[in-house]
């Protein structure tokens, strides 16, 4: 950055700041603004404080709004799918996981998303459901996601990584935003987002959405179930207060999905998602720097097993889940260049189902944290943080019977320390070396710690699947060493990483007599548990080189990733489902393109190869329709976009992924397909 750059983005700060050169954080960011004269996006979301993207501690990519606005994929894993060190499996059409840094899963609980910094996450069965957000590409301002262990940055489940979704804000001047498009496979989406100024100090924000696509079809050697069409909706609306040196933002929003899923059983079923959110936050600036005060419950109805899939029963599983948080944290500018930033948090979460131990399985967490930033040269910058986590772990209610779990074993407590550390080197006038190490936790989910189902069998018998309380928090430690050097025309980086995974959770799929429980009632009743299955460690390397020449932009990327495991399936007759060493490709490479001159025609190509893996599904020739492992092959996938705006205000596209037909595209035991769309971008 040039001096004048530097000062600009301090003088932005300042404006964007009341004015006042020691406030950090109240007032809204115009990351447009800074990144068109520094050159890179800018992000408050790691230190609460303005930073390029090259400054930051932790290994982070920014993908901004005009990267979204050309790329030809509909959602966000399919933007994050072409970027170093993520795995996107597309397990069938509206099922999505994203792994940072292998550890490739279904219902992937190590990484924690986030909208505008509100968990979006589902803590019942620690899962994202992409197509839940409440959140379309054209309402994204910039997708942030920090790759390594962040839990002492965002709390429980950063455990591989974070992804923050900051959304465009309402500001003085009205807008219109509106996407139509449909395509091949009963493809058909709408987006609207309004944006209106009701006073000077007050605006408003109503968004909405619909989607609709067919299910890909199944192979005869998978276990299938009548599919449904994946459907997705969702609404929400956003009041935004700012007057001098407080801001406000109050808001709530509704979403429902509907889609077929691979459990983390890998039995295919159809689910039911509906959940609503009401949230808030205040921030204040103050002469020492600036405080915020944040708060959000969101309400969950899962319906599991919708085609009557699960354990043979003819009716679906239900689960409510309510989460509330609140949190306050205090940012104090040490000076020009030094940051503290200190905050407490609580958390209360319970979960009510007629598939657990007993009517509510809860938790309660309380947590404090510390980040410091400092700067002692001109060429040296240093981050430390640590967080304390305690949770409390309850149930009440009518317990089921037979109790298969003694119930002190829900009257537990226990803490957990999260901690990052992190070091930016200044290499010459254009490089920069990092080395950043953390240690983060993944917490069992509500599911894993109370789940109960009782699944027919010819008497005397019956078996009961059932959730651990004793399940300890699963940890993952992470070092990287990162070099960034900008030359020329482009910018390289290259990183190296290592990563330990310690006690991960695995399901209870026709465990061996060592993981089984005989409890002998009235019938005989054989239990089969959640529990650790053991560690893995991967380690790679992820290389990276973008820039651009005239109106072409271009960047490409190359990830190898290594996975070893140590996982005791205690002689199961069948694998458990969870392998990270086979499931994650060790090599991808993306190759990206994108050309817009600013005139009515702009284009962008992006070609992914991805090694062949193997994949779990239930397979209905293995004996009792055991989990058996699918080969899926290497991938050369071209997605394309091409559009044509008339004028200003609206834009005709048409979009492909998978143009080549690749059937190991998606990651899947289902073969990937052909996706092609047409549409109208509005913009007013």
């Amino acid at each position: 950055m040039t001096v004048n750059c530097m000062r600009y983005l301090t003088a932005a700060s300042a404006v964007a700041f009341a004015a006042h050169p020691a406030m950090v954080g109240a007032q809204t960011i115009d990351y447009q603004a800074l990144q068109a004269v520094v050159g890179e996006p800018v992000t408050t979301s790691v230190t609460g404080k303005p930073q390029r993207a090259s400054e930051l501690p932790a290994s982070t990519l920014i993908i901004t709004a005009d990267q979204i606005a050309r790329s030809p994929a509909r959602d966000v894993p399919g933007i994050l799918k072409s970027y170093a060190g993520i795995d996107v499996n597309r397990w069938t059409a509206g099922q999505s996981d994203v792994a940072v840094r292998g550890g490739v899963q279904t219902y992937n609980a190590r990484l924690l998303v986030l909208v505008d910094g509100r968990q979006v996450y589902l803590d019942h069965y620690g899962m994202t459901d992409w197509n839940l957000l409440g959140v379309s590409n054209q309402d994204i301002q910039q997708i942030e996601l920090v790759r390594g262990p962040a839990s002492a940055l965002f709390g429980f489940n950063a455990a591989s990584g974070v992804v923050n979704i900051v959304t465009r804000k309402p500001g003085s001047t009205g807008a219109l935003k509106a996407t139509l498009s449909a395509g091949n496979h009963g493809v058909s989406q709408m987006t609207a987002s309004l944006f209106l100024p009701i006073t000077d100090f007050v605006d408003a924000k109503l968004t909405g959405g619909r989607l609709r696509e067919d299910e890909r079809d199944i192979p005869p050697g998978i276990v299938g179930r009548p599919q449904y069409p994946v459907e997705a909706d969702h609404v929400s609306g956003e009041f935004h207060f700012q007057a001098d040196r407080t801001s406000a933002t109050f808001g709530g929003g509704y979403a429902s999905n509907r889609q077929l899923e691979f459990l983390p059983s890998q039995l295919l079923s159809n689910q039911l998602y509906r959940n609503a959110d009401v949230h808030a936050t205040v921030r204040q600036d103050t002469a020492w720097g600036g405080v915020s005060l944040d708060g959000f419950i969101n309400w969950l109805d899962a319906r599991y097993g919708t085609d009557g899939s699960i354990g043979g029963l003819t009716r679906s599983l239900e689960l409510a889940n309510r989460i509330m948080v609140g949190k306050v944290s205090a940012l104090y500018r040490l000076g020009r260049a030094n940051t503290l930033r200190v905050g407490m948090e609580y958390r209360s979460n319970r979960l009510t189902s007629d598939a657990q131990y007993s009517d509510v399985i809860s938790y309660e967490v309380a947590s404090a944290n510390v980040m410091i930033d400092l700067k002692p040269t001109d060429r040296i910058t240093t981050t430390g943080a640590i967080r304390i986590d305690r949770l409390w772990l309850d149930q009440s209610g009518v317990i089921a019977l037979p109790a298969v779990n003694d119930p002190a074993e829900y009257d537990r407590f226990f803490d957990r320390i999260s901690l990052n550390a992190a070091i930016l080197l200044q290499a010459g006038s254009d490089g920069r070396f990092r080395i950043n190490v953390g240690r983060g936790y993944q917490l069992p989910s509500l599911t894993n710690y109370g789940f109960r189902l009782s699944v027919p069998l010819p008497p005397p018998y019956s078996i009961v699947v059932a959730g651990s309380p004793t399940i300890a928090p699963v940890a993952t430690w992470s070092g990287e060493l990162g070099y960034t050097r900008q030359l020329r025309g482009f910018r390289v980086d290259a990183t190296a990483f290592y990563t330990r995974t310690t006690g991960t959770i695995a399901p209870p799929v026709l465990a061996s007599p060592e993981r089984t429980t005989l409890i002998f009632t009235s019938k005989p009743t054989i239990v089969q548990r959640y529990y650790a299955a053991g560690d893995y460690t991967t380690y790679g390397t992820e290389l990276s080189v973008a820039g651009h020449v005239s109106f072409l932009t271009w960047r490409a990327n190359y990830t190898w990733t290594h996975t070893r495991e140590s996982l005791d399936d205690q002689g199961s007759p069948a694998p458990i489902p969870l392998s990270p060493s086979l499931t994650t490709p060790r090599h991808k490479a993306n190759i990206v393109l994108e050309y817009d001159p600013g005139g009515q025609w702009n284009f962008s190509t992006v070609t992914r190869y991805t090694a062949a893996t193997r994949q779990f599904a239930t397979a209905p020739a293995v004996p009792l329709g055991q989990v058996a492992l699918f080969d899926v092959d290497s991938a050369v996938a071209l997605d394309a976009r091409v559009g044509f705006r008339p004028s200003r205000a609206w834009e005709v596209f048409a979009s492909g992924e998978n143009l080549t037909v690749a059937g190991g595209a998606s990651l899947s035991p289902l073969p990937a397909d052909r996706r092609v769309r047409i549409g109208l971008r509005l913009g007013l």
